[in-house]
């Protein structure tokens, strides 16, 4: 049975973003070996085929410790006997349903963007929840942050672990796990080996270790 590990450093996969799938899950597999530690599936523009056949590469090039997400979707995770389910904000009242319908080694994630919604997911039993956007992100550049604020009031309020999506890079990566956080996400920054590399090598220099 796999457990979430301190902190959290979750590559968040887009296709798009890679251009190129190969490139994707090569990077993966160097990633995982590394120190990411979650993977969270996310693939908004492929057919269902494609994310089984996507799922299935990822967890033969993926480290057997590393956790490995879907989002918004219960029938892949069951298809391809996946680590959990992460759901977006707008299904937040789904959590205790697919909390129920998943076994106890799985996991349940939520993205939430406010305290009430953080709250909500706690009592609705959700085992982690993605807070964000904490920083300014390449691209929604005219979009303000939640921000640092934001994220200690919440982690102030809820028990389970809160991981900072949005704007992170290798200067401000640590500054999420200074105000509260348990871990951090990216789609971009873990899109590219060496930067990746920088802010493994940052959180291991600031004493904040896998």
């Amino acid at each position: 049975m796999k457990q979430l590990t301190f902190p959290i450093i979750s590559l968040i996969t887009d296709s798009l973003v890679y251009k190129n799938r190969d490139k994707m899950i090569n990077n993966i597999s160097e990633a995982t070996s590394y120190g990411i530690n979650m993977i969270q599936i996310r693939e908004k523009y492929l057919s269902n085929e494609n994310k089984k056949k996507l799922i299935q590469r990822i967890k033969l090039t993926a480290n057997n410790k590393t956790i490995i997400m879907i989002n918004d979707d219960y029938e892949l995770c069951k298809i391809g006997n996946l680590d959990g389910v992460h759901l977006p904000e707008k299904k937040i009242h789904n959590v205790k349903k697919i909390k129920s319908m998943l076994n106890d080694g799985q996991f349940i994630g939520c993205s939430i963007h406010s305290m009430q919604s953080a709250i909500l997911a706690e009592k609705l039993g959700a085992n982690y929840l993605q807070f964000g956007s904490v920083f300014t992100t390449k691209s929604h550049p005219t979009i303000k942050p939640l921000g640092i604020k934001e994220l200690k009031k919440i982690t102030s309020k809820v028990k389970i672990p809160i991981v900072a999506v949005g704007g992170i890079n290798e200067k401000n990566c640590l500054i999420p796990l200074k105000n509260g956080a348990k871990g951090i996400a990216s789609i971009r920054s873990f899109s590219d080996q060496e930067l990746s590399k920088k802010i493994l090598a940052k959180l291991n220099d600031g004493e904040i270790l896998c």
